[in-house]
């Protein structure tokens, strides 16, 4: 046997095992989809960087597996199972490109009308520290502005503002927390003494 005879037996009989792990995967057997994960995974991370970056890429590909995994019984064996799952890595990026892009004019207007020596001052704050604070706030950046301008002045709760920003409202604490302590740094940097609460 000819190696490239060799070569095309070894192809089919992957082919095979590709096809019984995709039936497998329809019925919902485990060792079906990880075997069909290694399969693709690093096609999938390759695209996903490509489009959408590094910061982003585990997120999008765990959704693009949650689809493929949902939707794997819509596969028809038509065209190849890579291709399939390449098409569909693409549109998954692509959403969440929209998605992020939607997001960024969103908070970039609010940014626009954040005034930032108006976040977290109330009747007690002396005009040296709504000075300070002033300064401090021009250390972050314009997402952090906003989204403390929507908590501390606008007074949304987390759902709101997870309603504004398009994001699960879990990523808004999470945001928020690090708007905080992006702030807290950099009153300390300016020599204010600052609570960790």
């Amino acid at each position: 046997m000819s190696s490239k005879d060799s070569r095309a037996q070894c192809d089919e009989q992957s082919r095979g095992e590709l096809a019984e792990w995709i039936r497998g995967a329809c019925r919902g057997d485990r060792e079906s989809q990880k075997r069909i994960y290694q399969h693709v995974a690093a096609q999938v991370f390759r695209i996903v960087r490509r489009m959408v970056g590094q910061d982003h890429v585990d997120d999008v590909v765990q959704d693009i597996f949650i689809t493929l995994f949902a939707k794997i019984k819509q596969f028809r064996f038509e065209s190849s199972f890579e291709t399939w799952v390449h098409r569909m890595a693409v549109n998954q990026a692509l959403q969440h490109l929209r998605r992020t892009k939607r997001e960024q004019v969103r908070v970039r207007e609010y940014a626009a009308n954040s005034d930032p020596q108006h976040i977290i001052t109330n009747e007690h704050s002396t005009r040296e520290d709504a000075e300070v604070l002033g300064i401090a706030m021009n250390y972050l950046s314009g997402d952090q502005r906003a989204l403390l301008h929507m908590k501390e002045v606008e007074g949304f709760d987390y759902q709101e503002i997870a309603e504004v920003l398009g994001v699960p409202e879990g990523t808004v604490g999470s945001r928020l927390n690090k708007a905080r302590s992006e702030l807290r740094s950099a009153l300390t940097q300016l020599g204010w003494e600052v609570s960790s609460q």
